[in-house]
């Protein structure tokens, strides 16, 4: 795979659905599964991981889900190829850090994938747009099933599935969805917001995944503790926990026009007119920015199309634009291609 040109390429899940929830932006399914008889990628030695990472390509192969895939050793790799396959979600830091016996497998639509030897054996992701749990659960336990008639995973009648980290042992898997959450933010009630959401045995993190801060309003929502608990029951408690936190940003974003409309017009409208006129701009404004005009589209004040304004939002992350622009860049000049960009694309048609 050309990695220059699957930076241009638009994600299609972060392509709304109709009628969706505007304050959800993904669903991502993420099931953690190890090879029986085989030590964890964190005690195994370069060989067994090697053989390993041959393996899980070969088993792939017969998987219907990447007959069309693309796998990358991630050895073979530059930094910046790495921090690409991040910023699209398709690795994770851990992963890129231990590059040297890892590999990913990556569906045509990019949205199924495979991370191998990250901190388990395999990690299998599915990512679609919106709020769409069951059906993410239904497509992602289908392409393991069909894994398991070629792999053995460890997995023990007492405990399920065994991985790693004591906390994903059980069903292996974690469940998220990306919010945003403009409302909560402007009115100041997001930290709290977080708080009791970390209460309900919920994890909340940035875009980015583990490590990363919120910013622009948006966020990360996963289950935390996977053992003792079925699939059915981690996607119920997960989706009830969404819908109130939606239903909490709607109430206020209505509150928000009755009571103070003017500051939230000028709010949109400066984002807007600074997008449009920055000469440079650095990743976190400009995020700030595109997560005011994405309230605007939904308050009916702006006519952008969100599926854009969200590739947007990857396209102008450091390793798209080097990517792009096929060249290593310093921080100000990667500010100035970033405005550059971000005019171009609210000013086409």
């Amino acid at each position: 795979m050309n990695l220059s040109e699957l930076a241009l390429r638009d994600i299609t899940w972060l392509k709304p659905p109709p009628s969706s929830d505007s304050s959800i932006i993904s669903t991502r399914i993420r099931l953690a599964r190890n090879l029986r008889g085989c030590p964890m990628p964190g005690t195994a030695s370069s060989s067994e991981l090697k053989k390993l990472l041959n393996e899980i390509f070969s088993a792939a192969q017969k998987n219907s889900f990447f007959k069309n895939s693309t796998k990358i050793k991630l050895s073979e790799c530059s930094e910046i190829d790495l921090s690409l396959l991040m910023e699209r979600h398709l690795i994770s830091h851990e992963h890129a850090v231990s590059s040297h016996s890892g590999g990913v497998i990556i569906d045509g639509r990019e949205q199924m994938s495979i991370m191998i030897n990250e901190e388990d054996h395999l990690r299998i992701q599915y990512i679609s747009a919106g709020l769409n749990l069951f059906d993410s659960w239904e497509v992602i336990n289908t392409a393991d099933d069909e894994l398991g008639k070629s792999l053995d995973f460890a997995y023990s009648e007492k405990f399920g599935y065994l991985t790693a980290c004591p906390t994903n042992t059980g069903t292996g898997m974690r469940a998220s969805c990306q919010m945003h959450l403009p409302a909560l933010g402007i009115s100041g009630v997001i930290n709290s917001t977080m708080e009791s959401i970390n209460k309900m045995g919920m994890v909340v993190r940035g875009l980015q995944g583990e490590g990363t801060r919120i910013m622009g309003d948006m966020l990360q929502v996963s289950n935390q503790v996977t053992l003792g608990l079925s699939e059915q029951r981690i996607l119920d408690n997960l989706q009830r926990l969404l819908k109130q936190v939606s239903q909490r940003e709607n109430k206020i974003r209505k509150k928000l026009m009755e009571t103070d409309s003017d500051s939230i017009k000028d709010r949109v409208y400066r984002s807007q007119g600074l997008l449009l006129n920055a000469y440079k701009i650095s990743y976190t404004e400009a995020l700030s920015l595109i997560s005011s005009l994405r309230f605007g589209v939904y308050m009916d004040m702006l006519e952008y199309d969100v599926g854009r304004l969200n590739n947007l939002m990857v396209k102008i992350l450091p390793a798209h634009i080097q990517q792009i622009e096929k060249k290593l860049m310093e921080p100000e000049e990667r500010d100035r291609v970033r405005a550059d960009m971000i005019r171009k694309e609210l000013n086409a048609k």
